[in-house]
């Protein structure tokens, strides 16, 4: 082999080989990636399938019916964790207690959820709906609030003069966007005043407003 011929076939040899490394780390980069799209993206939809109960201070949420549109999965720089960002289609209920009355739940709206690889696994750091969650625990911190006649920031009790009360939160229909989130809450209160009894059933909005730390907030007041 001449000289020439050598050199060209290193050259080539060398290029070959680049190539190869080359080839081999865009695969581990973009690979990875769609590795943590895939398998988050399998696991919520096995959550479909399989239905969720998670338990919360609120009581347990349980589904009967869920399903995951418009899934987003930005990875993190390090390839250790995902945030997902989907819209959530939710049908189920809050199960507080055996002598308390379950709230049906429907929400339909913006899903946030962080995940974290784990030992090969994606799992959820809180759990994989953390938004409707946090709703949920809201709406039940205001719901014993009226139950209790915890007195308003201005100083007033909701349904002043009724004792002996029960607020019974029957459903709550929520509609969850990026800037607030609307419910419709279908209540029943019952309890005495000085005159009679009271068995209220009714219809309440209310909006909340989440803040940086993901907790939600009522735009004005209790009620």
């Amino acid at each position: 082999m001449t000289p020439e011929a050598s050199r060209l076939t290193g050259a080539v040899a060398a290029a070959a080989a680049l190539t190869l490394v080359v080839g081999v780390l865009l695969s581990s980069i973009f690979g990875s990636a769609s590795g943590a799209d895939g398998a988050i993206i399998t696991h919520l939809k096995g959550l479909e399938r399989d239905g969720v109960q998670y338990p919360l201070p609120a009581g347990l949420l349980t589904s009967s019916n869920l399903s995951y549109q418009r899934i987003s999965v930005v990875l993190d720089a390090d390839g250790q964790g995902a945030t997902v960002s989907s819209t959530l289609d939710f049908t189920g209920v809050l199960v507080r207690g055996p002598a308390q009355t379950p709230t049906r739940v429907s929400s339909l709206g913006l899903e946030r959820a962080r995940y974290a690889l784990r030992d090969g696994d994606w799992v959820a750091v809180v759990n994989d709906f953390p938004r409707l969650s946090a709703i949920v625990a809201a709406l039940e911190a205001r719901r014993k609030a009226l139950e209790l006649a915890t007195p308003e920031a201005d100083g007033g009790v909701p349904f002043a003069g009724v004792e002996r009360r029960a607020y019974r939160s029957e459903a709550w229909f929520i509609r969850s966007e990026r800037e607030d989130v609307a419910v419709a809450e279908d209540y029943r209160l019952t309890g005495n005043t000085r005159d009679r009894p009271v068995d209220e059933r009714a219809t309440t909005r209310l909006t909340l407003l989440e803040d940086a730390a993901g907790f939600f907030r009522f735009s004005s007041g209790t009620l």
